[in-house]
């Protein structure tokens, strides 16, 4: 999970061409990896179809904690789709900078601008060996395997991954994902099994109280039922965040991808009509 943002950036770059495949819609993905993270952690819960800030503990992580500060300063509860859909600055530049420092990729200046080559083949393979047991899986996925799943679908690395016919069946299944088809079970399963520890311990512990008469084993199924009931949670919230980060970034990276290719066929349109009229001078 703690990769993830970093994972998405490093499986977009092309090997041969040194530039992000995904860079038009990369900075919708980037800020849904951390909307998840930021609910793994605890840090926030998405409620009533807005972001409630939970706790504002720094989590270490300077990009973490830069869109933690953007929802603590938020006049009101942003909503995901909002959040999202507006990028902050440099959020991609950031994440190639962290995957430089950590020798993932080296950066070639030229004239055009800087180049990403893969300098860590080995980091590479193993995000994308992770994502293929995801995309080629069957049954339910974790919400972990989901988030991954589900925000590379939505900046198209999976129509950049699994290509033409023969992936079909698995950008197929990567939809499925990002819409939530495979991992509400598991969520359910999750917290069923998180509330069955707590009732084992609970009881273990009560028993314990019972015949040694202890103020320890009584504090001990307080905070056994407690832990479980905080996890349950948790997974709760890292499920909303995830599948409403899947689905506000797939909307936005959309909408900027639509917008682009009007743009471009407009500009196309008067190009032509420019030549045309240089034509007939």
């Amino acid at each position: 999970m703690d990769s993830l943002g970093e994972d998405l950036v490093l499986l977009s770059v092309r090997p041969d061409k040194g530039t992000v495949a995904t860079a038009e819609r990369i900075s919708f993905g980037l800020m849904g990896s951390e909307l998840v993270r930021l609910a793994a952690t605890g840090r926030i819960d998405i409620q009533r179809g807005r972001i409630l800030v939970l706790s504002q503990v720094p989590t270490g992580d300077a990009e973490l904690d830069a869109a933690l500060g953007s929802l603590i300063r938020a006049r009101r509860p942003a909503r995901p789709t909002q959040w999202v859909g507006r990028p902050r600055r440099g959020i991609l530049e950031a994440y190639l900078n962290r995957l430089v420092a950590a020798g993932a990729i080296r950066p070639e200046r030229r004239v055009f601008g800087t180049r990403y080559f893969i300098a860590d083949p080995a980091r590479a393979a193993h995000a994308r060996a992770r994502l293929d047991a995801i995309a080629l899986s069957t049954g339910m996925v974790d919400i972990a395997q989901a988030a991954f799943a589900g925000l590379a679908h939505a900046i198209a690395l999976d129509y950049l991954l699994y290509r033409g016919r023969a992936g079909r069946p698995v950008r197929k299944r990567l939809t499925e994902m990002a819409q939530g088809q495979w991992t509400a079970t598991a969520v359910t399963q999750a917290a069923a099994n998180a509330a069955s520890s707590a009732m084992q311990a609970t009881g273990a512990a009560s028993h314990a109280a019972t015949q040694a008469a202890t103020h320890a084993a009584t504090h001990a199924a307080t905070h056994a039922a407690s832990a479980a009931a905080a996890q349950a949670a948790m997974q709760a919230a890292t499920h909303a965040a995830t599948q409403a980060a899947t689905h506000a970034a797939t909307q936005a990276a959309t909408h900027a991808a639509t917008h682009a290719a009007v743009h471009a066929a407009h500009h196309q349109a008067a190009m032509h009509h420019q030549g045309g009229a240089g034509g007939h001078l």
